[in-house]
């Protein structure tokens, strides 16, 4: 089954940081485990992944001391 670009792109930034709730990780990991978790229908490349990762750390809810 194909997905579409904008299914991918949806669901980009919930399962990264679905992923890095589990722990924390770095890139060449977490894009192997979206590959895993999706039994291997999303496929992210480093490409793909920096900028979601670069969002997440941008916003400001993503921090530890957010709101403290």
């Amino acid at each position: 089954m194909e997905l579409g670009k904008d299914l991918i792109a949806a669901s980009a930034t919930p399962l990264v940081l679905a992923i890095l709730a589990e722990g924390d990780s770095y890139g060449y990991a977490i894009i192997k485990r979206v590959a895993e978790l999706s039994s291997g229908a999303l496929q992210r490349t480093d490409g793909m992944l920096y900028p979601v990762l670069a969002r997440i750390s941008a916003a400001p809810s993503s921090h530890p001391f957010a709101g403290h």
